[in-house]
């Protein structure tokens, strides 16, 4: 089975699941923040964690970050398929050693990021454009993990994407949103408050969306097809 660790409501598969759907695999979905981490299980054929707006360190607030670590350190030992998007990246390269730390500017909105000449080796993104147009939601980044495969950059955050061993692998960016996920995260004073603080307008973001979706679904989907392929 594989399983999905969602650390809020609006952080969801989006089009990773559109790709399960296809194949009829079924997925466990937990959710985290009403303390739903699930144990390690000799069934568990693959951990995808999504994004959050909490820091991988602050388990005196969510104590549940503590049981997510273990579960990916434990999965990783049993070479078993992990993604990690956004803070799931963060909370891969923390159960990998890694530190993770503000970046020095909070980056939100659409914007490129550039494929490094290893992901023309990656088996997810070997047939990937050198550019992507992709969706950033983040105030922290990390540290690459040693060992790990540095895949994608961007010029306001260095560590954008890494493999780590043949099966594991984290993105900092947001492939996996749709127009309607997007909707929800540009809405409310908090979300407002955000967008505006990393200089950006919540209008703007959902009108590229509109523009940037129909070349980002099929490439997203193949993305994430891949993934399903190493499971």
């Amino acid at each position: 089975m594989i399983h999905a660790l969602y650390h809020v409501p609006s952080e969801t598969l989006g089009l990773i699941k559109t790709c399960l759907d296809k194949r009829g695999l079924p997925v466990a979905e937990h959710h985290v923040y009403e303390h739903q981490v699930p144990p390690f299980s000799s069934s568990m054929s693959a951990l995808i964690i999504m994004g959050g707006p909490m820091n991988v360190d602050e388990t005196h607030l969510y104590p549940f970050l503590n049981a997510e670590v273990k579960l990916i350190a434990q999965m990783l030992k049993a070479k078993r398929p992990v993604l990690g998007i956004c803070l799931g990246a963060q909370l891969l390269a923390k159960a990998l050693g890694s530190r993770v730390y503000p970046n020095n500017v909070r980056e939100v909105g659409w914007y490129p990021v550039e494929l490094l000449p290893e992901a023309r080796k990656d088996r997810l993104f070997s047939a990937a454009p050198r550019t992507l147009d992709v969706l950033h939601w983040h105030g922290d980044t990390f540290d690459l993990p040693g060992h790990a495969v540095h895949l994608a950059r961007s010029d306001r955050c260095e560590n954008q994407a890494f493999r780590w061993g043949t099966s594991a692998w984290g993105l900092q960016f947001h492939l996996e949103v749709t127009p309607k996920m997007v909707d929800d995260w540009v809405q409310g004073e908090d979300a407002v408050f955000y967008i505006r603080g990393a200089g950006e307008d919540p209008e703007g973001i959902r009108e590229k969306t509109t523009f940037v979706f129909s070349t980002l679904q099929p490439l997203a989907e193949q993305i994430f097809s891949s993934f399903l392929d190493v499971i």
